[in-house]
């Protein structure tokens, strides 16, 4: 039977496989409709109402999942060179010390990102352009953060277990040194 960290790094792995799929996506969509406009703009001197508000949209959501997506990968920047001199009891403390810090903040955002985006679900509010509901971009901020919560959980978990999280696949065929 599995254990409790091993049924994390499942859904950890779901997790990252939805989060890639929508990186994916939204770079797809954001070169080919600014492409489009480019082509409108220039070509035919008709440029389109929408593209801006769309790419603007799908960078919203870009720029949350991939601050996931870097965050399980040990791909954001850290400033360890203090962390590496220091014995290792305090190094592990303030890690631990560190981690909780950034879930107390994620915590926050999630909090704050959520009832920003209940007002604006009760509200009705749709994009000028598009007109499609705003809270649909408004959604990426606490469901990046929740994500993001989840990898710094993971990485306390097996931080106090002595463990190394999980890559996730095919991650150590494509990286480089």
């Amino acid at each position: 039977m599995p254990s409790v960290i091993e049924r994390l790094e499942d859904l950890n792995d779901h997790i990252d496989h939805l989060v890639k799929w929508i990186i994916i996506v939204t770079m797809v969509i954001i070169p080919i409709v600014m492409t489009l406009q480019v082509i409108m703009r220039y070509f035919f001197n008709y440029p389109l109402p929408w593209p801006e508000e769309g790419v603007r949209f799908s960078f919203v959501w870009l720029v949350f999942m991939s601050a996931c997506a870097a965050l399980r990968r040990g791909e954001l920047v850290v400033l360890d060179f203090v962390i590496r001199r220091l014995p290792p009891s305090l190094a592990f403390a303030l890690t631990v010390v560190g981690r909780i810090c950034i879930l107390i903040f994620l915590a926050f955002t999630i909090y704050s990102g959520s009832d920003m985006t209940a007002h604006v679900l009760g509200r009705g509010t749709n994009s000028p352009v598009l007109q499609i509901p705003v809270w649909i971009v408004y959604i990426s901020l606490p469901v990046g953060c929740l994500f993001m919560g989840f990898q710094i959980y993971l990485h306390l978990a097996h931080q106090f277990r002595g463990t190394q999280p999980r890559l996730p696949p095919g991650f150590g065929f494509s990286h480089h040194k």
